[in-house]
């Protein structure tokens, strides 16, 4: 509960104006309205009797009303209707500052899970699925716990202090018959604790349902040419059709769970009612209670009912809130495996030296070592190839110079200093980046390529698409370079996806440049004009590359070999040649395979 309660603080404290309000007035509203029954019931005992309270207040009240020319009633009748405009008025305000609140606590909730989980590293996303963490963002935070922050626990809070002062007046009224209207509490307190437990099963299995429901979407649409290409589209179907039944029963047994809590906390309260007017009407019959009394006394008990179904509401509302909090929790307690605590800004006019010393890499303490005591350079203005079959290790090398992943062991420098001790924008500001799959938004060409950053001119836009060999493509498009490109650059080829990326990592003329297998769409021609038009800007820049293309590795400075997350060779092409060693039957085997591809 304490971890729940810090958790919903660390949101709360820069909103101390709103807590304040909600905290100070609603007692205030709470003891105008509770005083309303009171004052009708001294209104219809003082009607019946002419005899006021002996309160002096009362007899003060009697001789305003005379010195203003009204009757003592007429007075009562003002009271009433002020009391009720007031509370009604602060009711209103305290509303406002809920809503308000409910609907800043939503996007705070969404937005900082959503900053969370941008900081995780590659092993988070092996273990929550798309749809998993889609759930959590939307049905957790909007359905479970946007009410729930503020207006269930400040309801609930409303309705303690209603109850505590509606029993304060009754308990002045007449102590016995207050006893016998409490009477349903302790079988409330004795429900909540029953249900808590079922209530969480079916809240968290819920979620889980939810969670794979949108997964199988998000698999579906992301892999929808798979699943045409393959004739799948009925298997889908079948497995969407099942996912939504399996949500749909899910939904129904938790529905059903809180409907008959919520039901017994509110009818179980009414039998209040009954004993007030069986045994009140029965005071009165024998004079032992004021018609006034009771009229007051039935008020308060009807007081009662909505507040007692509000703390009914918050504690079912509080053990579907609680499972919401423990999945967003789940995702906080994740360790980012990459922390900005750098302080240091990069000096541009610095060589861009780059050092890899003895680096190592692994997901799990004791796990087996994606990468093992890797050490190479790279010197300002060099290329180094990293050469292996698939799963040797040579992505996460490239990974690690942006910092995507931290190694575990050893380090890299950059002109002298741990690349961790840079303040993180400032590293991947002068790093291009072009993954073996790129990645492309549903936004325009230019867009793609500006990609959310300032400063940076049409000229250079220009230039990176000219380099990216885009040029005579992009004046075929519709909008040109304002033509959109659909979600993952659906609408165009897996070539003009790596060249689009490629001219987003050039067109801020990064110092380290990291081309990670991005020309493997590319016709043989359009890759041939690529390379060379890359020569001509790869000179001043630090290069990394990873690349089956004979030739380019031949022009590379050095060559690193890898095999199973080890170095096992390295130096210039024609230096492993003459070792006639793996790099050797590689470079072979590439050679083979773009003779083919040339043929064919």
């Amino acid at each position: 509960m304490w971890d729940k309660i810090k958790w919903f603080w660390k949101y709360y404290r820069n909103y101390k104006y709103v807590l304040a309000v909600l905290l100070l007035l609603t007692p205030i509203q709470t003891a105008f309205h509770v005083a309303i029954p009171r004052l009708i019931e001294f209104t219809i005992d003082y009607a019946k009797t002419g005899v006021l309270p002996s309160y002096s207040v009362f007899k003060w009240l009697d001789s305003f009303a005379s010195s203003i020319g009204v009757s003592t009633t007429s007075l009562f009748a003002i009271l009433i209707v002020i009391l009720g405009l007031d509370a009604s008025l602060i009711y209103a305000f305290v509303q406002g500052h809920r809503a308000w609140m409910n609907m800043r606590l939503e996007w705070l909730f969404r937005q900082t899970a959503f900053d969370n989980i941008t900081c995780k590293g590659p092993d988070f996303f092996n273990r929550f699925r798309i749809g998993d963490l889609v759930t959590r963002m939307t049905d957790d935070v909007a359905e479970k716990l946007s009410w729930f922050a503020c207006s269930g626990i400040f309801r609930f809070y409303d309705a303690l202090i209603f109850i505590g002062f509606t029993l304060a007046m009754m308990l002045t009224i007449d102590p016995l018959l207050t006893l016998l209207t409490a009477g349903p509490l302790p079988i409330l307190i004795f429900i909540f604790f029953k249900s808590a437990t079922i209530l969480d099963r079916r809240y968290d299995y819920l979620q889980t349902r939810i969670s794979i429901l949108y997964d199988i979407m998000e698999a579906c649409f992301s892999g929808i040419r798979v699943v045409k290409a393959y004739i799948q589209e009925k298997a889908q179907k079948g497995k969407f059709d099942s996912a939504v039944k399996d949500r749909r029963d899910a939904e129904i047994s938790a529905i059903k769970a809180t409907t008959f809590i919520d039901s017994l906390y509110m009818y179980i309260w009414q039998f209040g009612i009954i004993i007030v007017l069986l045994a009140g009407g029965f005071m009165v019959i024998k004079s032992d209670l004021s018609l006034g009394k009771l009229v007051a006394f039935v008020f308060y008990v009807i007081y009662l009912i909505f507040p007692m179904f509000d703390i009914g509401r918050f504690l079912v509302k509080s053990r579907q809130s609680a499972v919401s909090i423990n999945r967003l929790l789940e995702l906080e307690k994740v360790p980012p495996m990459v922390i900005d605590n750098g302080r240091l800004k990069y000096n541009a006019d610095k060589g861009g030296h780059l050092v890899f010393s003895n680096v190592s890499l692994r997901f799990s303490e004791g796990g087996r070592k994606v990468l093992d005591d890797i050490s190479f350079e790279v010197k300002s203005g060099q290329t180094v190839a990293l050469v292996g079959r698939v799963g040797a290790g040579k992505s996460w090398i490239a990974a690690m110079v942006p910092r995507y992943v931290d190694p575990t062991e050893g380090g890299i420098l950059l002109d002298g200093n741990d690349i961790r001790r840079y303040k993180l924008k400032e590293l991947r500001k002068i790093i291009g980046y072009v993954p073996q799959e790129p990645t492309l938004f549903s936004d325009t060409v230019e867009n793609n390529i500006l990609f959310g950053r300032s400063g940076i001119s049409r000229y250079d836009v220009d230039w990176a698409i000219e380099v990216s060999q885009l040029k005579d493509e992009i004046e075929t498009f519709p909008d040109g370079i304002y033509t959109r490109i659909g979600t993952r650059g659906v609408s165009i080829s897996g070539g003009q996806k790596q060249r689009l990326a490629l001219a987003r990592a050039l067109v801020e003329k990064p110092k380290i440049l990291i081309l990670d297998d991005c020309t493997s769409a590319l016709d043989s021609n359009t890759e041939n004009a690529l390379w060379e038009k890359l020569a001509e800007v790869m000179p001043g820049m630090d290069i990394i590359l990873i690349t089956h293309r004979p030739d380019v590795l031949e022009s590379a400075h050095n060559i690193i070999v890898l095999e199973g997350g080890k170095k096992i060779e390295s130096g210039t092409h024609f230096e492993l040649m003459g070792n006639d060693g793996h790099y050797a039957k590689l470079y072979r085997r590439y050679s083979l395979q773009r003779q083919v591809e040339s043929v064919t």
